[in-house]
């Protein structure tokens, strides 16, 4: 089967397509025959060596997280997956043709969704999720800032902020103010021509997804007692961000997202209901996967990019 690999750490041009063994499941696993991936910010940091998973990495090493696709056989002490159920889902390795996985790691397709926006939600539909509901606790009548609310993850956490009921203020370059106010921002502000810590104050809340200066700055919009979730690990224990949290009685979190399939399984059933649109902001052939990382990187995406697998 084909995969796409690294055999070193270096730019977008390590990754290469690869002909490897095809999987062989044990008796607890099912094989998924893959016919899309998520791209993520963290797989261009680990592919360049900069990631902290990156020091256990193992060459030829596989990336990729998101994925979905159909069920191609079914481990006999598997329960209630049946062969040519269409899934998807969060796991590792998924830069390939056909991956070997535990049926706890994903949840069937919406029939009202492609297979293309199904890869693109697990990772940063349930980074938001877990933001917004477990660890900013989002309520109805609350102001939330969302940074980057065009990016992957902040047009996920635009919508569930808004579904739960709360007022979101949210930051993107012009090109993507209207798509913002689309998902249903109220106060779209443009970070290129806009100094959103001169617009905003008295914020319950702020998802930043950059570190340094942008978190500073959504630090100090939230008001005394209000909660700020900063997304980069690679900036987590600032001792700057920690200290004017400290100084405005801020509840500063540096957050890892922590699968739980019944999370999945809730965003699942909002976009089944409509309440949760993603956006495909392209889809790329598996021989361009170099290219979706160049893209990733310019940090200027338009929701989510994919990648066809087969």
């Amino acid at each position: 089967m084909k995969a796409i690999i690294i055999n070193e750490f270096g730019t977008a041009d390590q990754l290469k397509i690869a002909e490897i063994e095809k999987p062989v499941i044990t008796s607890d696993q099912v094989l998924i025959k893959v016919k899309a991936v998520g791209i993520n910010p963290v797989e261009t940091k680990i592919r360049a060596g900069s990631h902290v998973s990156s020091k256990t990495l193992q060459f030829p090493a596989i990336l990729g997280k998101d994925f979905s696709g159909i069920v191609e056989e079914v481990g006999k002490n598997v329960q209630n997956v049946e062969i040519g159920d269409a899934v998807f889902g969060l796991a590792t390795q998924t830069y390939a043709e056909y991956i070997a996985v535990s049926p706890d790691v994903f949840v069937k397709k919406p029939e009202n969704i492609t297979f293309e926006a199904a890869a693109a939600a697990p990772l940063a539909g349930l980074t938001a999720y877990q933001a917004i509901h477990d660890h900013l606790k989002v309520q109805s009548g609350e102001h939330i800032l969302v940074q980057s609310a065009a990016g992957g993850v902040g047009h996920f956490a635009v919508q569930l902020a808004k579904i739960a009921g709360a007022s979101v203020s949210g930051t993107a370059s012009g090109k993507n103010i209207e798509f913002i106010k689309e998902l249903g921002v109220d106060q779209p502000i443009d970070y290129k021509n806009q100094r959103f810590e001169e617009i905003l104050s008295d914020l319950d809340a702020a998802l930043d997804t950059m570190g340094g200066e942008v978190l500073y700055g959504s630090i100090n919009c939230v008001k005394p007692g209000g909660k700020v979730v900063c997304l980069p690990s690679y900036t987590k224990d600032d001792p700057k961000a920690i200290e004017l949290a400290q100084k405005r009685n801020i509840n500063l979190m540096w957050t890892m997202l922590t699968f739980k399939r019944e999370s999945l399984m809730k965003l699942s059933e909002l976009i089944e209901r409509g309440l949760l649109k993603i956006f495909v902001g392209e889809i790329l052939p598996m021989n361009e996967i170099a290219e979706a990382h160049r893209e990733i990187e310019t940090h200027g995406t338009k929701g989510k990019i994919v990648v066809r697998i087969s």
